[in-house]
């Protein structure tokens, strides 16, 4: 791969993470070469209770509320034991001001491969025009 094919995908900003007649989703504010979308971002019950109780924390001893989330678009992947089961590790980055927290998770099989889609594949807008938000119903 070519240093002009690499995309740095640091921004998924967390705008809002819920449940609607959809299922469980995140709300993301993407940062892409060609400008910014927002997009809809299916998860499993299991993520999206993580993630949910993640974002409902302050991750600072401090009582300013200027603060922001970004989903990490790197997996990481632990084994229990030797020949064990995989773990899926995902992280959310906790933003405030010059401060950020990583916080990590363990995530579904899904979730980390969509990561995994998101951070190879994925090189401008088009190529996440049917997960922009508005195109669900």
């Amino acid at each position: 791969m070519d240093a002009d094919m690499i995309v740095n995908h640091e921004n998924m900003k967390v705008l809002k993470a819920s449940r609607d007649t959809l299922g469980s989703h995140l709300q993301l504010e993407v940062t892409l070469p060609d400008g910014k979308c927002m997009i809809r971002w299916g998860l499993d019950e299991v993520d999206y209770i993580n993630i949910k109780d993640i974002i409902k924390k302050n991750h600072f001893d401090s009582l300013n509320a200027e603060y922001h989330y970004e989903i990490l678009p790197y997996i990481s992947v632990s084994l229990d034991k030797p020949k064990g089961k995989q773990k899926f590790i995902a992280s959310v980055r906790c933003v405030q001001g010059q401060k950020a927290a990583k916080i990590e998770f363990e995530c579904s099989e899904r979730f980390a491969g969509n990561m995994e889609w998101f951070r190879k594949e994925v090189r401008g807008l088009e190529d996440v025009e049917s997960l922009r938000w508005g195109n669900f119903k």
